[in-house]
């Protein structure tokens, strides 16, 4: 049940990046949700959720946005393993762990995307830092809450069925 769950969070997520999101740009960047659930689900179930989930995510990514398949995979699997190994630090309270976990993968994330634009010698990286990547980031981390404590939400009733299922048995 956890897995569909996810699985349909990770869908959704990407979808409504890719759609919704694109229509409410604010200086002609969308945040990337991708990394926020990505970082939440992996600080909240650990490192080898965060892996799984944050390679799923990121093929996602490849599949519509990337030229070589798989690069994205890759980062977000980074991702959520690093945040995953956070795992045993984060409480609901602490709302510091989940912003600074998502403001260094969006970083993380921007810088990986800059790396492959470089390789592809596509990229003016004057133009990229200040019209991209601090806007994306800033617009990424502004939302990082809300979809944090949503993920919390979800997290503790997919937690709650597990709890009761196992209790039947």
């Amino acid at each position: 049940m956890r897995y569909v769950v996810i699985a349909f969070i990770l869908i959704l997520s990407f979808v409504l990046q890719s759609t919704l999101f694109e229509y409410i740009r604010i200086f002609n960047v969308a945040p990337n949700l991708l990394v926020m659930i990505v970082v939440s689900f992996a600080l909240l179930r650990g490192a080898k959720e965060g892996v799984v989930i944050g390679f799923a995510g990121g093929l996602l990514y490849d599949t519509t946005y990337s030229v070589i398949v798989g690069s994205s995979a890759i980062s977000y699997m980074i991702l959520g393993y690093v945040c995953g190994k956070l795992h045993p630090y984060c409480f609901r309270e602490n709302n510091i762990l989940p912003f600074m976990c998502t403001l260094f993968g969006s970083l993380f994330i921007s810088a990986m995307n800059l790396i492959g634009f470089i390789l592809r010698a596509d990229l003016e990286f004057v133009y990229f830092l200040p019209r991209v990547v601090i806007p994306e980031l800033l617009y990424t981390i502004t939302l990082t809450l809300v979809v944090y404590h949503m993920s919390y939400t979800i997290n503790e009733k997919i937690e709650m069925r597990e709890k009761k299922t196992r209790n039947l048995f």
